[in-house]
């Protein structure tokens, strides 16, 4: 199997962002993406006030690449995060098998 090149890793991963931020907006709730690599944080949410406000993280698969997530000995910190942490999994499927969200409050 040839190695994927690393243009089209970034765009699954960018998929899986946009693709929860514009869940997060059909609910209402305010939502932002912030800059790659922003201490492992992808998506900034909370409500109008800016009273509450979490973070997200969100981790991408795609069923031709992997068949699993790819998650590192680092990620056992989230077991620690704060309550205003989220980790989201999106399994970004193809026209015959669709997308699928997974939700983990840490």
């Amino acid at each position: 199997m040839a190695r994927t090149p690393q243009w089209i890793k970034k765009l699954g991963g960018h998929s899986g962002e946009l693709y929860v931020a514009a869940e997060l907006s059909k609910q209402g709730i305010p939502n932002s993406l912030l800059p790659e690599n922003f201490s492992d944080d992808d998506i900034l949410a909370g409500n109008k006030g800016g009273t509450e406000i979490c973070y997200i993280q969100v981790k991408s698969c795609h069923p031709d690449r992997s068949k699993t997530f790819i998650l590192r000995s680092n990620h056992e910190n989230w077991v620690n995060a704060p309550e205003n942490n989220y980790v989201i999994f999106v399994w970004l499927g193809s026209p015959s098998t669709p997308r699928r969200k997974y939700i983990h409050s840490l």
